[in-house]
């Protein structure tokens, strides 16, 4: 999880002279935070599992939770507080990550910081999926992966020797 995080953040630096339109520093910090909630929504304990709070919530609502509590802290020490709408912009990039609200974003993304962070995170996700699933073919003699149903494809591997 924390390699994604720091890949998508390096991705949002990588990008920003390309588009300088986004504000790179708020997609910097949607980056941070879009998949802190997976800190209480999965658990460790002897394989990885789906906690309760995280099978009843899940990880958008539970960061949307903890970024409340930590701005409520943060106001109550330094006497002031987050400004409103880049609070609401923030909070959208969390909420939208996932694209479509078939694949559980609340919501869709509604701003080009949003739609950027989106990308992003399916680019680095589906980058890193495909990697590991070349990584650990057990179909180790032939040029393609078995089949993967929910790619709906086989990999091509290719040939090692150049």
């Amino acid at each position: 999880m924390l390699q994604h995080v720091v890949q998508l953040c390096h991705l949002v630096t990588r990008i920003s002279d390309l588009y300088p339109e986004l504000d790179s520093d708020l997609m910097l910090l949607g980056a941070f935070l879009h998949d802190s909630g997976k800190v209480d929504e999965l658990g460790y304990e002897r394989d990885l599992h789906y906690t309760d709070v995280g099978q009843l919530l899940g990880h958008i609502v539970i960061a949307i939770s903890m970024l409340d509590a930590k701005l409520a802290d943060l106001a109550e020490s330094q006497g002031r507080s987050f400004p409103e709408e880049l609070l609401l912009r923030l909070k959208h990039l969390i909420v939208s990550h996932h694209g479509a609200t078939e694949f559980g974003s609340p919501t869709v993304p509604m701003t080009v910081e949003a739609i950027a962070l989106h990308h992003l995170d399916i680019f680095d996700a589906r980058i890193n999926q495909f990697e590991q699933l070349l990584r650990d073919d057990a179909n180790v003699e032939s040029r393609w992966t078995q089949y993967h149903p929910n790619l709906g494809r086989k990999l091509f591997k290719g040939t090692t020797d150049g």
